[in-house]
């Protein structure tokens, strides 16, 4: 294709006198240009134990700082509100420091303490925040919920306050929510650790985080129902006494895999260990071990969305000591295999008649090992052209008790 726009002269190439190159160059045309340097802004009280101090409130050096920049903050508590609207890099003094364990004393930690935590401005994404405690705020630890991709969460103690973090990522670079400890997120209104709001979360990556406490769930991806998070994965996170570790809406794909969620007691409200609503397609739930707990290990609904999630995929979990281990209602389509459910104080596997037509139908059940459960190991309320009358599948799953007869091998 030939280029538009003015004519484009072959010019000759003389050699230049040594005056005329001392001239370009000296008018900067014969040299390259070269990039301004990140810098490091200082924040802290001047002394030996922050070296180099320069802004005595992280808002100050925020305001200072240019896109690129890191903030460092040394150990102490800040009392103030944050908020970025630039693409920063915020080391707090535990930055690098795995925050699930240890980490009990406040005087090592970079503390931000405000009525309304650490906000990203709408439109601003790749905001990494490493190595700081975010308490007791009216609002969200961490907000960065009006939109941005590309957010790193590592290494934070995120606790008291409404939601731990809440925020989207649209498309774009990939997220990071990893080594965080989250504990009662419990403020009005909350009761949430990681919260998903307003849009999706792609490519983003919640894994290896601790969390407890909390009367809502650990992880609710609620997202947004015209646009589903797509490449979100929730792995290897320990969950103890919330009421609810994963609430999966408006998700397609998703992985949630060796997750370990734990009930040892206490008087916070009981949900489920995972709970699946409306609005998924081909979520993976898989090596997950859920035990303890009043309520269901995993529940299966169509709430929260106009639309029945399909193509469910439970297997190869242990479910031990729960109400009932896997309680399915009006779901489009899934399999459920190799699972390992014990002890459950109703039944071990709850499959209801369907609220709607058409739905909880083809479903299939295979190599289950289900026993010593209080009422049924085994249930299927629906009924068809399925296995023993019902309207689905079952194959070589294991019970002793069970309705129909059929389902099951003894």
């Amino acid at each position: 294709m030939t280029p538009t726009g003015p004519t484009r002269r072959r010019l000759s190439r003389p050699l230049l006198t040594l005056g005329t190159a001392t001239a370009l160059f000296t008018a900067g045309l014969a040299a390259p240009a070269t990039a301004t340097a990140a810098s490091v802004l200082v924040v802290g009280a001047p002394g030996p134990n922050c070296p180099g101090a320069q802004y005595s409130t992280i808002q100050d050096a925020v305001d200072a700082a240019s896109a690129g920049d890191t903030v460092r903050v040394c150990a102490g508590t800040y009392p103030e509100p944050v908020t970025v609207g630039k693409t920063l890099t915020f080391r707090g003094a535990q930055a690098g420091v795995d925050a699930r364990t240890g980490r009990t004393d406040a005087a090592r930690e970079s503390v931000v303490s405000a009525p309304s935590g650490i906000d990203v401005s709408s439109g601003t994404g790749g905001v990494t925040v490493d190595g700081f405690t975010v308490r007791d705020s009216l609002d969200d630890g961490i907000d960065a919920f009006s939109g941005g991709s590309g957010w790193t969460f590592v290494n934070n103690v995120v606790t008291g306050n409404r939601y731990g973090i809440n925020f989207q990522s649209p498309s774009g670079a990939a997220t990071l929510v990893r080594h965080n400890r989250f504990t009662d997120n419990n403020r009005p209104s909350g009761g949430t650790g990681v919260f998903i709001s307003n849009g999706p979360a792609d490519n983003t990556s919640i894994t290896q985080n601790r969390f407890s406490g909390h009367d809502e769930a650990d992880v609710n991806t609620a997202g947004s129902t015209a646009d589903h998070s797509s490449g979100l994965s929730i792995t290897g996170n320990a969950s103890v006494n919330s009421a609810t570790f994963a609430v999966l809406v408006n998700a397609d794909g998703t992985p949630v895999t060796g997750n370990t969620v734990q009930r040892t007691g206490g008087t916070a409200p009981q949900g489920s260990g995972v709970f699946v609503g409306a609005g998924t397609t081909g979520v993976q739930i898989s090596g997950n071990v859920i035990s303890g707990g009043d309520a269901t290990g995993i529940r299966v609904t169509n709430l929260f969305g106009p639309d029945a999630s399909t193509g469910l995929n439970v297997r190869q979990n242990i479910i031990q000591n729960r109400q009932t281990g896997i309680d399915v209602s009006d779901l489009a389509s899934g399999t459920f295999a190799q699972n390992q459910i014990s002890r459950s104080t109703a039944d071990g596997i709850h499959v209801n008649a369907p609220g709607t037509p058409g739905l909880n139908s083809g479903l299939v059940f295979r190599s289950n090992i289900v026993l010593r459960s209080a009422n049924l190991d085994a249930t299927d309320l629906t009924t068809g052209p399925g296995t023993a009358g019902t309207s689905n599948t079952w194959t070589s799953n294991i019970c002793a008790k069970r309705a129909p007869a059929g389902i099951c091998v003894a």
